[in-house]
């Protein structure tokens, strides 16, 4: 049996490599070779793919950079924001040359991004289709998860999977290939299949599956019910994996990477012992509550570069209201810990919202105050109305209506359009404030 997995386009106003890979996709990879299928990957966001070496743009220090791009027209409902619209990724026509090339597969399965990316997905399928017109096309990810009506009405897939991969998802896989396809090992050890990417300095990687907290603008838990941290023999044995294979930048996109940090302590302590010399990254931001003085020291010692920490508003009672995950006591002290440690106050980016729903201006703007004051490089997370959050739940009726009838208008920037609190002239306003700031830096 073959399967072809597809990771499709981003179609979006701005978008940038900060080290993504489809970790879920490439799990279910060693899971179908595992159990007998030969597998082909199209990565269309693939920047070191050997088909891109003239489209390639510059990579920073660690891996990270922006992806290739053309200029598409904008949808109607984009109108009224001033940004030029793209599809990211590799060229269409690269796309319909390597599934040209690929073998008839039996099975196709197609991931999704973020629930306003979709139009990249309705295009691979869309040319999938047209290819292999009698074979089944299965679709999962954030959007089919998260925007299932709308995937079934309009994507054109054959089913779409709600939820997380489980054992479930491979008895359905089976009623469509007719092949058994079993998992002794637990599904959260299964290691993701790079070796789809000969050329890339980087991977994605998960100790941990799920979330404790339970913040207001996350949808998390419509994906993984719980928390879960990985066996931590399976993860040294992951790491070194990537380490022999000459991949040195890994990117943690855990949502509770510190939590219980007795856990991460205890990897990071073997890190440091295995005397690799790897560089970790972030991306997803750090819980400050759990950064003590040790914990801080091993960040340090073991590799963590350029880290990004947690704060998301200095109201603490909007802080109490959203999640409560961090005191202004708990960030005072992780923000010394991390200094005494080694790190340089430009070394460390704290995320702060922007639009939650009351957040006024007037709010956003003494973050970006509190956060000056300790001379702390701020990084601008726009909040996105994403359905499955409680957050989701406290927007009009009737706007809420149309954003769920059109996945387009979840978009950060779109929303920014409809928010009466924080909108797109108080958003620009913020934007040159902390960009004229981190600079000084």
């Amino acid at each position: 049996m073959h399967a072809l997995l597809i990771n499709p386009w981003i179609y979006d106003f701005k978008c940038h490599d900060f080290w993504i890979k489809p970790h879920g996709l490439l799990r279910i990879a060693t899971i179908l070779k595992n159990n007998g299928f030969s597998v082909d990957l199209i990565d269309c966001m693939d920047r070191y793919s050997p088909e891109m070496k003239n489209y390639k743009v510059k990579d920073d220090e660690y891996g990270k950079g922006k992806y290739y791009y053309e200029e598409i027209a904008k949808p109607d409902i984009y109108e009224k924001i001033p940004r030029k619209y793209k599809r990211y990724g590799m060229p269409v026509t690269i796309f319909k040359d390597k599934i040209e090339k690929t073998q008839k597969p039996d099975i196709i399965l197609v991931t999704s991004s973020m629930t306003y990316n979709y139009e990249g997905v309705f295009l691979a399928i869309d040319i999938l289709k047209e290819k292999f017109e009698r074979i089944k096309i299965l679709l999962g990810g954030i959007y089919a998860t998260l925007c299932t009506e709308h995937a079934k009405k309009n994507s054109k897939a054959n089913l779409v999977w709600k939820g997380p991969v489980d054992n479930t998802f491979f008895r359905v896989l089976k009623q469509y290939t007719g092949k058994e396809i079993s998992c002794e090992e637990n599904l959260n050890e299964i290691i993701p299949d790079y070796s789809f990417y000969n050329n890339t300095p980087y991977a994605a990687v998960r100790l941990t599956y799920g979330c404790p907290f339970n913040c207001t603008y996350c949808a998390i838990k419509n994906f993984y019910d719980g928390y879960y941290q990985r066996v931590k023999e399976n993860v040294s044995n992951e790491l070194k994996k990537y380490y022999e294979a000459d991949i040195f930048d890994i990117a943690f996109y855990d949502d509770a990477l510190l939590y219980k940090n007795h856990y991460i302590k205890s990897i990071l302590k073997e890190i440091i012992k295995q005397n690799y010399k790897f560089r970790f990254h972030t991306p997803n931001g750090l819980h400050a509550s759990y950064i003590d003085e040790e914990m801080a020291k091993l960040l340090k010692n073991s590799g963590f570069v350029d880290l990004r920490v947690s704060l998301e508003t200095s109201d603490y009672e909007l802080q109490k209201k959203t999640g409560g995950k961090v005191t202004e006591e708990t960030f005072k002290t992780a923000l010394q810990n991390l200094q005494n440690a080694g790190f340089e106050r430009k070394d460390i980016g704290v995320y702060i919202l922007a639009g939650l729903p009351g957040q006024t201006f007037e709010s956003v703007l003494k973050d970006v105050y509190y956060l000056m004051d300790k001379k702390i490089k701020i990084k601008l997370a726009n909040y996105s109305p994403i359905p499955g959050t409680v957050d989701f739940l406290k927007i009009k009726p009737e706007i809420k209506a149309h954003l769920i009838a059109e996945p387009l208008k979840q978009n950060e920037l779109y929303f920014l359009t409809l928010n009466t609190d924080f909108g797109w002239e108080e958003n620009e306003k913020i934007k040159i404030l902390i960009n004229e700031y981190n600079n000084t830096l």
